[in-house]
């Protein structure tokens, strides 16, 4: 099959890039790759897909495998306090670059954050729509009390003596 010049019809979601086209069975053990697709998951969460771009990737990427990596060391250094010692200096390297990661995808997410989207948009007109919101509710609940109301009146005059005065009152 030859390939085509240009950008591919069809290009990959992000999800399906992260998880099926970079071969992590290659990289990892079997119970690994359920935790980087796991966490390739979780952070994706956080993005809508067509907000990703190729770095927001690679750095989701790199969080997803420096987790992994992570909770190998911690799992081969479990029973072992000489091997704590010499792990836990890859440790902190992989979680300061893990901070870093996330800093460049948090500031990269507020870069491309429309600040004109909610112009105009203020805390009254928030209260307008929750005062509406309410009266909304108010108004049908009392329209329910009234039905319930004119439902009993009807049931009381079922019974009893109809001409008694003391059953019409109160009811409309």
């Amino acid at each position: 099959m030859a390939l085509s010049p240009g950008r591919p019809r069809n290009p990959p979601t992000p999800r399906q890039l992260l998880k099926d086209i970079i071969p992590v069975n290659d990289l990892f053990k079997e119970d690994e790759v359920v935790l980087y697709t796991s966490f390739i998951d979780y952070y994706l969460n956080d993005f809508k897909d067509d907000d990703l771009s190729a770095s927001d990737l690679d750095d989701i990427a790199s969080l997803a495998t420096n987790k992994v990596m992570e909770l190998r060391l911690l799992k081969d250094s479990k029973n072992s306090t000489a091997k704590q010692s010499t792990v836990s200096t890859s440790l902190e390297k992989i979680r300061k670059h893990n901070e870093a990661l996330k800093t460049g995808l948090s500031s990269r997410r507020k870069d491309r954050i429309d600040p004109h989207e909610y112009k105009g948009f203020s805390i009254v007109d928030l209260a307008i729509a929750f005062d509406e919101e309410r009266r909304h509710k108010l108004d049908n609940k009392s329209v329910d009390i009234r039905k319930q109301a004119s439902e009993a009146a009807k049931l009381i005059r079922s019974y009893g003596n109809k001409d008694d005065i003391d059953g019409e009152q109160g009811v409309e």
